[in-house]
């Protein structure tokens, strides 16, 4: 054989075993795109199965945590806190027995709300059963429906001493739970009315007040006065001025002594009796002519260690306001028609007036 048909036949014999190769047995094939292929025996489809096929299984998803509204907390009441009784007090058991039992029968946490409660309340300050049915019905006004309360004696003045009959005035503040859980502000005042027996000074009734409704359009000095930063108004006592339950002359007389000094007031029209306590004389309270002060410049007329001089010279200055009746815890000069003092004014200033302008 020639040297060129040899290496025809060489060449046709190593295509031939090229194409075998190609074709027999196990081999690799790409997944045209450049990526990793599948491995295929012989007689073996080398079709993929998708990742998520709807023949296979779909991996387990966790439940959704459901998303909770945030309620935001109730703002707490203020906490209960007991007036405090003046080593000087001139009756201090009647006091002390009037204003415990209101801040019993006022303050409740919560499960303790209505009338029954308030009994036992009453009962548990020695209150015989019967008369404090009776004492719960007349603190109506602070027994208002509320998941819980909380009462604060502001002050605590006598509305007058006559033998062994007392009467105790007491402006005080409420706070109440209202449905939503809100906090909701108010008070009132209460003249207690009280009888000295062999165990002590024991309440017989409650008078709270009962202030009229706000005037629509309040003048000038019924607005200065209720906003007024210098005086200082128990809820009762706000509510009859914004009521208009305070004459002209008094209020000026107010907003005066207000460019010298702080003023505390404790009564003004409801929440004091009628006539002057043990008579039949008509209180100018009544006449709405007259407002009480307990404190000046935040210092108590109770208070021993408060200056004799702070005291005297705003009976005075009540007195050249227009005063014509000024009493308090002693009598300045020599009295006469202007200036008094008794055993019930030992606690506070009595400014009243004689006009209704």
């Amino acid at each position: 054989m020639t040297e060129p048909a040899r290496r025809t036949l060489l060449l046709a014999a190593a295509a031939a075993g090229l194409g075998a190769a190609g074709f027999g047995g196990a081999g690799c094939t790409s997944d045209g795109g450049g990526g990793r292929g599948t491995t295929a025996s012989a007689g073996m489809s080398t079709r993929r199965t998708p990742a998520h096929s709807p023949d296979s299984e779909a991996p387990p998803t966790a439940p959704a945590t459901p998303t909770l509204p945030t309620i935001p907390p109730e703002p707490p009441l203020p906490t209960a806190s007991p007036w405090p009784l003046a080593r000087t007090e001139v009756e201090p058991r009647a006091k002390a027995s009037a204003v415990r039992l209101l801040e019993a029968l006022g303050t409740w946490p919560r499960g303790q709300q209505g009338p029954g409660p308030a009994r036992e309340r009453a009962r548990a300050r020695d209150v015989p059963p019967a008369r404090a049915a009776h004492l719960v019905t007349r603190a109506a006004p602070l027994l208002t429906p509320a998941p819980e309360a909380t009462v604060r004696v502001i002050a605590a003045q006598y509305g007058g001493l006559a033998g062994d009959r007392a009467s105790v005035l007491v402006p005080l503040r409420q706070w109440r739970r209202a449905a939503d859980g809100s906090v909701v502000d108010g008070g009132a005042t209460v003249d207690v009315r009280l009888t000295r027996a062999p165990s002590g000074w024991q309440v017989r009734d409650l008078h709270p007040s009962r202030p009229g409704r706000p005037l629509a359009r309040p003048g000038p000095l019924i607005r200065r006065t209720v906003t007024h930063d210098r005086i200082h108004l128990p809820p009762a006592a706000e509510a009859d001025i914004r009521a208009g339950h305070l004459r002209p002359a008094p209020l000026r007389a107010l907003l005066t002594l207000a460019e010298s000094y702080d003023i505390d007031i404790s009564v003004i029209h409801t929440g004091h009796p009628r006539n002057v306590f043990g008579t039949s004389r008509l209180s100018d309270h009544t006449r709405m002519r007259a407002f009480d002060v307990w404190a000046v410049n935040g210092r108590t007329v109770i208070d021993p260690t408060t200056p004799d001089t702070l005291i005297d010279g705003f009976m005075r200055a009540a007195a050249r306001a227009g005063a014509y009746r000024v009493g308090g815890p002693r009598l300045l000069g020599r009295g006469g028609e202007v200036f008094f003092t008794d055993r019930a004014h030992r606690d506070h200033l009595h400014i009243a007036f004689d006009s209704d302008e």
